[in-house]
């Protein structure tokens, strides 16, 4: 445990790239920890960095992250029936008018933002769109903890490694012993395919003659 948080301690250590580097590899992980506690954390750790550009950074690095994951959904579209494709084709239409908006508010609160970006991905929202919102979104709260964090180190000016090597150790540590129930999948997509199935028992038990 000690030695991941370390890990990550030395490459934000590095300066910018480390960061970026850091949380894109954060960010890979499905459900990983908040990035606006990220940031502030990596503020601390480093406070010769400049907090606007850290809460930049995270965010650009949060984005890039959730594009991979949102090309691997939609490109698990080659391997489904074509049954289950026309049901989600059938919700490109909520997600065109709503995904915006979705997917901004998501990035901006602490509500996990991975089964919005599944659920993208698997309707094929459009990317351009995606990625503007997301990154809106995250920034907002990449600052503000950037912001918190220069804040706290400005307090604590006499031991702000002792104080970001806690924060990060602490975050790497809630992840790692989440509750299972954080590593579910969208429930609006697992209600679409329950729906699904449940049609097609009704079907089953009820032949037509």
């Amino acid at each position: 445990m000690q030695d991941i948080a370390q890990f990550f301690t030395d490459l934000i250590l590095q300066g910018y790239l480390g960061l970026f580097i850091a949380c894109f590899a954060i960010n890979m992980i499905p459900f990983g920890p908040s990035n606006m506690v990220l940031a502030g954390a990596a503020i601390v750790l480093l406070p010769s960095m400049n907090w606007v550009l850290v809460g930049i950074i995270v965010a650009l690095s949060a984005t890039s992250a959730k594009l991979i994951h949102y090309y691997m959904v939609r490109g698990s579209r080659l391997i489904m029936s074509e049954e289950r494709l026309k049901i989600l084709d059938r919700e490109r239409e909520r997600v065109d008018k709503w995904g915006a908006i979705a997917l901004f508010i998501s990035a901006a609160s602490p509500v996990p933002d991975d089964p919005l970006i599944v659920y993208t991905g698997f309707t094929k929202y459009n990317v351009v769109k995606l990625t503007l919102s997301y990154y809106l979104g995250k920034v907002c709260v990449t600052l503000a903890g950037a912001f918190i964090g220069y804040a706290v180190g400005s307090f604590f000016e006499s031991i702000p490694m002792i104080i970001g090597s806690i924060a990060l150790t602490l975050i790497i540590t809630g992840f790692l012993f989440r509750p299972k129930e954080a590593k579910g999948e969208s429930s609006i997509l697992q209600d679409v395919l329950k729906e699904r199935k449940s049609d097609n028992s009704e079907d089953s038990q009820n032949p037509q003659i």
